[in-house]
C-alpha cells in the first residue's frame, strides 16, 4: 500500500512587527476557534486563497508566510 503524505513548508520564523505587517497585507480574514474538550483552540488565516490553521497566531502566520513563499516563488 502506498503512503501519501501531505507536503508542509517549514514555519518561517517571523518577528513580532513581521507577523502584523503580513498579516495586514496578505490576509483577509482571521478566524480563532474557541477550545471545546475534545478540541484545543485554533487560528484559521485565509491569506491570499491560501487557508492555514495553527494553534497560535504566531505559529498560523509563520506557516501561511511559509506556504506563500513556496507558492510564490
Amino acid at each position: 500500500m502506498e503512503t501519501w503524505t501531505e507536503h508542509r513548508p517549514a514555519p518561517l520564523d517571523l518577528s513580532d512587527s513581521e507577523i502584523l505587517d503580513w498579516l495586514s497585507e496578505y490576509c483577509d480574514q482571521a478566524i480563532y476557534s474557541r477550545p471545546t474538550p475534545q478540541y484545543g483552540g485554533s487560528f484559521t488565516l485565509y491569506c491570499d486563497q491560501i487557508k492555514t490553521n495553527g494553534p497560535t497566531l504566531r505559529e498560523a502566520v509563520c506557516l501561511a508566510a511559509a506556504k506563500w513563499n513556496e507558492v510564490n516563488e
